[in-house]
């Protein structure tokens, strides 16, 4: 189909912008208006919204900023088909947006932020954030992001004014106290260190260090916005600190590093926001969100009236909790966001069923409190095991939100189509992934079953007591051919080839997981009942074969990883899916001495296997870290 866009005089929607939209998506944009099958016109007004008018082949959308022509543009490509469709939405946008996790290894590539940015702009979001706790460069510091794939300025200022052609502001997101320990890890740089993890607070090289980070940052990014972190410093003041000041009260070195922060942040015309959490659990024994709605602070114990506060909470599922943290947060300050999640960091797969409940509970709660912006957090806790592509199905539900146009299935479907290529309902599969029967509704409990199996051990068992009763084989073996039929059908039609990639990569962790997930039970029941005819067939045949598997689901992460990110990080899951593969080679030729006699027992498969959570057979557990998954012993080496 063929488009043609009228010229605005003040120059607002581009020819470039509009192409790359449409071209991107299978259509094109002429020169010649006669022979075009739809005219664009776009008119910009000061009214609040945007709207879309289609009389056949002429198109009329009106916005007030400019990511609204472009969610109108993504609604008119969903109604092509029609003659006549309107659509008007009167929404005050405010500030709106995701939020990549670019520091848990997976660093996105230039290119990669551009396509986001283009999506970013059909959904009419118009912030993005790149979190980068280390990973971008600091010329006066080289060991910060060495090694990490750490973005030069030249780069972020490309996205940045690349963001502007289309509306979307880019933010910085980075950390100013907590969540360093990549960086406080080499020896330079250890003298920055109150603990692994924290930097050490009134000292005068920490606060030159991290006007640096300030000075590197306001030479990449035009915007005055800037986040600053300050989460889950836990053990603030707890290590060197301590050693040098003695027993202080955390909640005023907070306040203290703050005020210093602060007058960093103004000099060079930044206007910071920071996570909440701390000015929460250094007066409530820890805990964020169990702060009675009656509390109140003392003025002192309140953060500077400058900064916003990031309510984030990625778990709720009543109004009650998010209704009770809003009144709180308006207690210490009129300057609030609230920060939701898409849940991309669950593990190996999406956890989606928890993230489009949560969104939809929580942004309906901001809507009624006045609460107008919001960041839509895509972490990658531990590896950016999950691909990043998987996160465009709970951002476009998010968006949906913001603006508060709520689809039927079937629009939703229409609507994803168009935007993507790529059906809703079928990337739903892969929520499936962890979403097995056992697991609470909406995956309220965050079960994360598929690392779990992944990484497991074959001959120790670790979470063997707790499956065994839950027929994932079949459950494994029936998603597997859900996914494969999937990817067949798009490899059919020759579109989304990424997105093809993706299918295949989950249809084959399916299959390996149909065999893993009973492996350790099997091997010992055959073990124990000395059945070594059995244990001979693994060595020959069941083995090998779930080795290829395993070598060709590694291939398929590694060309994902390619597409998405920059090179540095993927040696963590090249470590980690190795791994899968020595202890399966490791198997084999520990019953290869069992069966031969070379061995007279197997002390792995002698022991008992316990339930990973006591006393709750049923439950399907959760656990995030690789470290815990793999082995019984002390991984990290502390």
């Amino acid at each position: 189909m063929k488009f043609y866009l009228e010229a605005q005089e003040d120059g607002q929607i581009t020819k470039g912008s509009v192409q790359e939209i449409l071209e991107e998506r299978g259509y094109e944009l002429i020169e010649e208006k006669e022979q075009a099958d739809i005219i664009l016109f776009p008119i910009q007004e000061k009214k609040r919204g945007y709207s879309i008018k289609k009389e056949k082949r002429q198109v009329i959308i009106t916005y007030k900023e400019r990511v609204q022509f472009f969610r109108g543009l993504g609604h008119l490509l969903a109604h092509l088909a029609e003659e006549n469709f309107k659509l008007e939405n009167d929404k005050e946008l405010g500030n709106h947006g995701a939020m990549f996790d670019c520091s848990r290894n997976g660093v996105l590539k230039v290119d990669r932020i551009k396509q986001y940015i283009r999506f970013h702009s059909l959904l009419g979001l118009n912030q993005m954030m790149l979190y980068t706790e280390d990973t971008y460069e600091i010329k006066d510091y080289p060991y910060f992001g060495a090694l990490r794939g750490r973005y030069k300025q030249e780069e972020i200022k490309e996205c940045v004014a690349y963001g502007e052609i289309f509306g979307v502001e880019l933010v910085p997101c980075i950390q100013t106290l907590a969540h360093l320990r990549t960086v406080l890890r080499w020896p330079a740089m250890m003298k920055y260190q109150d603990d692994e993890d924290i930097l050490i607070a009134e000292e005068e090289k920490t606060y030159e260090f991290i006007d640096s980070m300030l000075k590197s940052v306001r030479s990449m990014y035009k915007t005055n916005k800037i986040h600053i972190g300050m989460d889950e410093a836990f053990y603030l003041g707890f290590g060197n600190y301590r050693k040098k000041h003695g027993i202080v009260n955390q909640e005023k070195i907070i306040k203290k590093h703050l005020d210093k922060v602060m007058k960093l942040c103004k000099k060079y015309e930044f206007e910071p926001m920071i996570w909440s959490d701390m000015f929460f659990a250094s007066v409530n024994e820890g805990n964020y969100y169990s702060m009675p709605k009656e509390h109140e602070w003392k003025e002192e114990e309140k953060p500077n009236k400058d900064v916003s506060l990031v309510y984030w909470d990625y778990y709720a599922h009543d109004k009650e909790q998010y209704e009770r943290m809003i009144t709180l947060h308006k207690k210490l300050t009129d300057h609030i966001y609230f920060a939701g999640g898409g849940w991309t960091w669950n593990g190996i797969a999406p956890n989606y069923s928890q993230a489009l409940e949560a969104t939809k509970i929580s942004m309906e709660v901001m809507r009624n409190e006045g609460i107008n912006r919001s960041i839509y957090t895509l972490w990658m806790d531990n590896g950016a095991e999950t691909p990043s592509l998987v996160s465009i199905l709970p951002l476009a539900f998010y968006s949906n939100e913001v603006y508060k146009e709520s689809m039927t299935k079937q629009e939703m479907e229409t609507w994803f189509f168009a935007l993507t290529k790529e059906s809703y309902e079928s990337m739903l599969l892969l929520d499936k992934m962890d979403c097995i029967v056992g697991t609470e509704e909406n995956n309220h409990g965050f079960s994360n079953p598929s690392k779990l199996i992944f990484y497991a051990d074959p001959l120790l068992g670790i979470f063997d007591k707790q499956f065994e009763k839950k027929q994932l084989k079949a459950y494994y073996e029936q998603l597997a051919l859900q996914l494969e039929q999937v990817k067949n059908e798009k490899e059919k039609q020759d579109v989304c080839y990424e997105m093809t990639l993706i299918y295949d990569y989950y249809a084959t962790l399916a299959k390996v997981l149909s065999v893993k997930c009973e492996l350790g039970i099997e091997l010992q029941k055959f073990y124990l009942a000395k059945e070594k005819e059995r244990l001979n067939v693994y060595i020959d045949d069941d083995l090998p074969a779930l080795i290829q598997e395993v070598k060709r689901l590694l291939e398929l992460r590694r060309k994902i990883w390619f597409q998405e990110y920059k090179a540095n990080g993927f040696e963590v899951l090249d470590i980690r899916f190795s791994g899968v593969i020595a202890r399966l080679e490791s198997t084999i030729i520990r019953l290869n001495q069992y069966v031969n006699g070379e061995v007279a027992q197997l002390e792995e498969l002698e022991e008992e296997r316990l339930l990973y959570l006591e006393g709750e057979e049923n439950k399907v557990p959760r656990c995030n870290l690789w470290e815990y998954i793999a082995s019984a012993s002390n991984i990290k080496g502390v």
